[in-house]
């Protein structure tokens, strides 16, 4: 139904405004604005944190640094102990919690609820080890250093560098991300956007703000969001699915960890927006073909179907509308808190236990078997367009793991001499690509989204290729050759 009146912007509160302006802005400087700190080192009562170098960042990564320090580096050892917890909770969840979501809802399900166990049994040697240096002989594979991973042993560098980054960076970034979404900032850019939304996407406007909330907050508010706009009818199985596979990538969080493995947090601006164009440029052309584009437009059938109102004009009116909107009606930060960090557990449990897993799987596939190599080279012709023919090998390697874990290929190219054409594009093509099985397969695989695994595998193929084209080129207008 279209509308053209104009809407009334009266007798919104002062604290609305206040929230619209002071705290989205707020959200804008946490993860948008750099400044620097120097080196400091802190102590409570004879415990000493560990170093933090001087550094030029944005709030959430100066905040990252310090919980590291605080947490893992420093003399108080807790993070071991605070990841096999989340893993705790992940096998509460499976066995307790959502019993038939995952045992009972497809065999996909439930194989991924196996691996998640057999993640949790490697996490909790890794912790016993860690701690008290005791491990099972027939693990000896899995602590022993290897030498493509910088002499470490496959347990400390997946605890390292990925359990513990991603562990710190999520809840952090969730915490920030109610200024973002929460106070009428997503809605004001959300609003603006529905012109675009059905030209460009194929999508009503509405979808802009779960589009834009899952790209800012978690690839769970894409899922759990467009799979509750299906059951109630305001999408469509097929915006349904292309909004939960499209948009629904990984979080700002996982984009922390990628720049900081790949030692690209100085272009950090330039990393995050181009990141997010290339999502919707790849997006644009992915509605356009199979899969996406023969899934039937059909509505929920328990659901009414309750298309969305279409302003034809005050658009910008209407956006402060609904901006003033959400302000006026958000809850206070402590209870947004306190919901984000509840649902941020879960995403949590799964990455300890699924990315102990799949990392595991990944790194010895990498190290002890061609398969990654071979699989990679589908790639290699497309990398060629930026890298030189040693480099495209290791991002061909780096594309194929990313299926597995999202964090995986920037460890290729955490130590050693590279350019920065392969750390960039080993930090934006994961992201772009969409799909990885660790934690994202699972999680819409147990939503009412009706996808299906090979139709994600021909995703991610479909949207490795085309991310690994565009990155390609823009890594060469970005950066010079052999620049590093």
């Amino acid at each position: 139904m279209e509308l053209n009146t104009k809407p009334s912007i009266e007798g919104y509160s002062p604290k609305a405004y206040r929230r619209l302006i002071i705290l989205s802005l707020f959200g804008i400087f946490a993860f948008f604005i750099s400044f620097p700190l120097p080196t400091y080192q802190i102590s409570i009562f004879g415990w000493h944190f560990g170093t933090v170098g001087a550094t030029s960042t944005m709030l959430v990564t100066h905040l990252t640094s310090l919980v590291r320090a605080a947490l893992w580096t420093g003399n108080f050892k807790a993070m071991p102990t605070i990841i096999w917890l989340f893993g705790v909770y992940c096998l509460y969840d499976l066995f307790f919690l959502r019993f038939d979501n995952f045992w009972r809802s497809s065999k996909v399900s439930v194989a991924f609820s196996v691996f998640k166990i057999v993640g949790f049994v490697f996490l909790t040697f890794t912790v016993v080890d860690y701690y008290f240096n005791v491990y099972p002989a027939f693990l000896s594979w899995y602590f022993s250093g290897l030498g493509t991973i910088g002499g470490n042993s496959i347990a400390f560098f997946v605890l390292d560098r990925i359990l513990i980054m991603v562990s710190i960076t999520i809840p952090l970034a969730a915490a920030f991300l109610p200024f973002l979404t929460d106070y009428g900032l997503v809605d004001l850019v959300g609003a603006i956007a529905r012109s675009v939304m059905r030209p460009a996407f194929k999508l009503p406007g509405r979808s802009a703000v779960i589009a834009v909330s899952s790209l800012l907050a978690s690839f769970v508010v894409g899922h759990i969001g467009a799979s509750n706009d299906y059951k109630s009818g305001r999408m469509t199985e097929r915006e349904s699915v292309v909004v939960g596979t499209s948009f629904s990538s990984a979080s700002i969080g996982f984009m922390l960890v990628l720049a900081m493995n790949t030692g690209i947090m100085h272009v950090w601006n330039t990393y995050l927006w181009t990141t997010f164009a290339i999502v919707l440029l790849v997006t644009i052309i992915g509605v356009r073909i199979p899969p996406l584009s023969k899934i039937p437009d059909d509505y929920h059938e328990d659901a009414e179907p309750s298309p969305e109102k279409v302003y034809t004009s005050y658009v910008m009116r209407n956006s402060l509308k609904a901006a003033l909107d959400t302000a006026e009606k958000a809850d206070h930060y402590g209870k947004r808190l306190g919901f984000v960090l509840k649902e941020c557990i879960g995403v949590l449990g799964t990455c300890a236990t699924g990315s102990t897993f799949f990392s595991a799987v990944g790194i010895v596939l990498h190290t002890f078997t061609p398969i990654i190599t071979w699989v990679g080279y589908i790639f290699w012709p497309f990398m060629m367009i930026a890298l030189s023919a040693g480099e495209a090998v290791v991002a061909s390697s780096g594309a194929a793991l990313s299926f597995i874990e999202i964090t995986l290929p920037s460890l290729l190219v955490a130590t050693g001499e590279w350019s920065m054409r392969i750390r960039f594009m080993m930090a934006v093509v994961p992201i772009t690509a969409v799909v990885f099985i660790a934690s994202w397969v699972p999680c819409i695989m147990a939503t009412s989204l009706r996808v299906k695994f090979s139709h994600l595998v021909i995703i991610w193929l479909e949207r490795m290729f085309l991310s690994i084209i565009i990155t390609a080129l823009l890594s060469m207008l970005l950066f010079p050759a052999g620049a590093a």
